[in-house]
């Protein structure tokens, strides 16, 4: 993931999505279609100001990786 930015499309982008999805960072319709648009955006800053974060949703760093994929794990795996 790290490195995706809006305007990104493609595989990684919707594995991402997916991880926003089920954290419920962004809405289930239209679901992955692998457009790193303004909705994703909004779910990555989303996860990343529920892990503490003030940061924006674009680009994916490697600590805005890590929110996410924290955020994920608590959310689906009830792991803190």
């Amino acid at each position: 993931m790290i490195g995706l930015k809006q305007g990104d499309s493609g595989e990684k982008v919707a594995y991402l999505q997916e991880l926003l999805i089920a954290a419920g960072h962004l809405d289930k319709d239209p679901g992955a279609d692998g457009q790193y648009g303004s909705e994703t955006t909004e779910a990555v800053r989303k996860a990343r100001a529920a892990q503490g974060s003030t940061k924006p949703g674009t680009p994916i760093t490697g600590t805005a990786g890590g929110q996410v994929m924290k955020e994920f794990v608590e959310k689906v795996a009830g792991v803190k």
